[in-house]
């Protein structure tokens, strides 16, 4: 599963990021970086060659913020926000009349909301995006309208066979930091949610401040004049006085883990192996490398791909999740095996490829290989303004600065064979280990 994503239509990055991947060199962003008195922080990158313009607002509050019997609730104010405010009580209504697209997203560790309109509506979209973000107003009704809705989608996807596996990772990998809990919450948490009005409005008070907020415009303007509808709409945005609770760290795991899961209906088996992972720095090698080391292990060129997928058959598929959060989570490889009586062998096949790398090095062709992908990889990602946008939102979202984007860049084309097996030596350990096997149930 992908967690590395993000938000806002940089059009302008596209000609001078492919210039600089081509050249096997860092991403150079053009882009002004500015924090208001309030602690809002505003990012403007201006590109006059289209009458498009993107208003992206990412705040830090994601399901890791959330606490036990309150779970979801990041994920239900992203359904909240496209409530109205007592000036515009419309809010879908009055996005239509511009022609504009909106649309939201919550993760584990942020919530973002996107505008992408003609460049010519930006001030009545600064307007209209400020005073929902300061001013929303939603009755007891509304609430649990929308808290309703979201129980739907729970409902909704609560058996499919990837959000079990997902759901069930996570509880029996973390015993306190609150990644153990999905994003959607936990059932009982959901379904208690229409009566969380009052708790609602505390949740709202505590994190939609302007210190927790980056807000970011790209796209056909004149910058000066971008800076000061930023200045206009937010600046008079009073900072928060509702302590953000301090989020538990995970204690380190001592032992293996695993959990067998029936499902209740037809499903091929499904073996998750995840393992202990660092929060994303950008700087760290190690921490690249192990990302890194998901595509040599069990990438889609891999030799382990090739042999249980293309050649054996004996998987439908095997795909590795290597990216990392902003505290320590995990990575993750897993593989839907083709045959029931098969899985145990399957699962035997992954642990020794883990192993494998612990004990030899990636050839030095394969990695170089890898890192071009990778530049490759984001640059071919880049296909539209919203697609720009949704490749930067990590290093605002993880590290709070978009130099950290040219930092991690610097340090995958550093990343050596021997840096790949430190890695798998300092956090693909037998210790860290959780697995969870899905089977089919009688």
């Amino acid at each position: 599963m992908k967690r590395r994503r993000i938000w806002l239509a940089l059009v302008i990055l596209v000609a001078s990021l492919t210039a600089t991947l081509v050249a096997i060199t860092v991403p150079k962003v053009n882009f002004t970086d500015t924090k208001l008195k309030n602690g809002l922080r505003v990012i403007v990158s201006p590109d006059r060659a289209a009458p498009v313009v993107s208003v992206a607002v990412a705040f830090n509050v994601g399901s890791r913020d959330e606490r036990q019997g309150r779970t979801g609730f990041a994920h239900l104010f992203e359904h909240m926000m496209f409530r109205g405010t007592d000036r515009y009580p419309d809010y879908d209504g009055e996005t239509t009349k511009l022609g504009a697209f909106r649309n939201g997203t919550t993760n584990s560790d942020g919530t973002i909301y996107y505008v992408v309109a003609n460049s010519g509506y930006l001030d009545k979209v600064m307007d209209i995006e400020a005073d929902r973000l300061q001013h929303l107003k939603y009755t007891e009704r509304d609430f649990r309208t929308d808290a309703g809705a979201v129980l739907g989608e729970q409902q909704q996807g609560a058996r499919e066979p990837q959000r079990i596996m997902n759901e069930k990772m996570r509880e029996t990998a973390f015993t306190r930091h609150p990644y153990g809990h999905t994003v959607i919450g936990y059932e009982a948490d959901v379904r208690a949610m229409p009566d969380g009005y009052a708790y609602s409005q505390e949740f709202y008070r505590r994190h939609y401040r302007p210190e927790n907020v980056v807000v970011v415009l790209a796209g056909d303007f004149d910058r000066a004049a971008a800076k000061a509808l930023v200045h206009k709409y937010y600046g008079g945005w009073a900072r928060g006085s509702v302590a953000r609770p301090p989020i538990p760290a995970e204690p380190p795991q001592t032992e293996p883990r695993r959990t067998t899961v029936t499902y209740p209906g037809r499903t091929l088996p499904i073996v998750s192996i995840s393992h202990r992972a660092p929060a994303w720095t950008p700087g760290d090698r190690t921490a690249v490398a192990l990302e890194v080391l998901g595509q040599a292990a069990f990438g889609p060129n891999s030799p382990l791909h090739k042999k249980l997928v293309l050649q054996e058959r004996r998987a439908q598929s095997l795909a590795a999740s290597f990216d990392l959060l902003r505290d320590p989570y995990l990575v993750t490889v897993q593989a839907t095996v083709s045959r029931p009586d098969d899985a145990a062998a399957v699962e035997a096949e992954l642990v020794a490829e883990i192993a494998k790398y612990r004990d030899s090095l990636v050839e030095p062709v394969r990695l170089a290989d890898i890192k071009r992908n990778v530049r490759y990889g984001f640059l071919m990602g880049l296909e539209s303004a919203q697609d720009v946008a949704f490749a930067l939102v990590q290093p605002l979202a993880s590290a709070g600065r978009l130099e950290s984007l040219e930092d991690y860049f610097r340090t995958l084309e550093a990343v050596t064979p021997d840096d790949l097996q430190t890695a798998a030596r300092t956090y693909l350990v037998d210790r860290g280990r959780t697995t969870i096997v899905m089977v089919q149930g009688s």
